[in-house]
């Protein structure tokens, strides 16, 4: 009986260390990524915005009760819970089911990103007319712009 509870014992620890260790490390890219200025690392390499782009400002919409603002920023904001729920019960979901939901997410996220783009006009590039500033877009690439100045 002190074998199971043991065993138990270590296989939550086992559990919480293994989703602490990417919640650590996405945080301390987050933080990098900050301080360096970078911001979005595919828009710094490629100066075309990730199909994740508003997703930020979405949330901090959405909590601040302007769900129009945020389907606006990112139509596809309300994904991320269910997609988080998705991966901390990895272990209990049917690896089929796991791979046909991860698929579902990514093809829409592709879609809506394409969509995005290609229905790019001047200040607008959303599903809405709530926002002025462009959240989607085509620039020089970040590191371009960067070695730029530093030959100048």
């Amino acid at each position: 009986m002190t074998t199971t509870v043991t065993r138990g014992t270590k296989n939550k620890r086992a559990s919480t260390n293994s989703m602490l260790v990417p919640v650590a490390a996405c945080t301390l890219a987050a933080l990098l990524l900050h301080i360096t200025g970078i911001g979005c690392p595919i828009k710094f390499v490629t100066g075309i915005s990730c199909p994740g782009c508003g997703m930020t400002r979405a949330w901090l919409s959405a909590l601040g009760g302007r769900l129009d603002l945020a389907l606006a920023y990112h139509p596809l904001f309300w994904i991320v819970p269910p997609a988080f729920a998705l991966a901390a019960l990895r272990n209990r979901v049917p690896r089929r089911a796991l791979t046909v939901a991860l698929t579902i997410v990514a093809i829409a996220l592709l879609i809506v990103w394409l969509l995005r783009l290609a229905l790019h006009v001047e200040s607008n590039v959303l599903f809405s007319n709530l926002l002025t500033e462009d959240v989607v877009s085509i620039d020089a690439p970040g590191w371009f712009l960067l070695v730029r100045s530093l030959v100048a």
